[in-house]
């Protein structure tokens, strides 16, 4: 399993709104200068974590992007699926699976590994890592 660059961009992304959170919004342009990312690929990455509640845009002359929720209640999982919809870790994990081989002898080691993977980045906190 490998994270898109979009995923990537937007974990790091919010977590220049967790730093600053409570500080007012912060600039598109702010925050791909701190964090050196392409301004016209995160517009439409915080398009999508706004229509996942996971920032919230605010409009104006010092307007840009705040979190939606505290920096504590927003996971890891939450932003990365927010940009690349339900984390699977191989074909038999998708539901329905797309993968006939009902009787595989790792379907269940896949399976516990995705559950494992998924619980780790849903216990992960943006707070927990700024």
């Amino acid at each position: 399993m490998k994270l898109s660059p979009a995923a990537e961009y937007a974990v790091r992304g919010v977590a220049v709104l967790a730093e600053n959170y409570g500080g007012g919004p912060i600039s598109l342009s702010k925050i791909c200068e701190t964090r050196e990312l392409p301004k016209q690929y995160l517009t439409k990455i915080f398009a999508s974590l706004a229509k996942a509640d996971i920032v919230l845009p605010v409009r104006g002359k010092h307007g840009g992007y705040l979190l939606a929720r505290e920096p504590k209640n927003i996971s890891l999982l939450d932003v990365i699926e927010a940009i690349e919809g339900r984390l699977v870790l191989n074909f038999c994990q998708y539901d329905p699976p797309r993968c006939e081989q009902y009787k595989c002898p790792f379907r269940k080691v896949w399976g516990d590994l995705q559950e494992i993977f998924r619980k780790k980045l849903a216990s992960v906190t943006l707070a927990e890592c700024v």
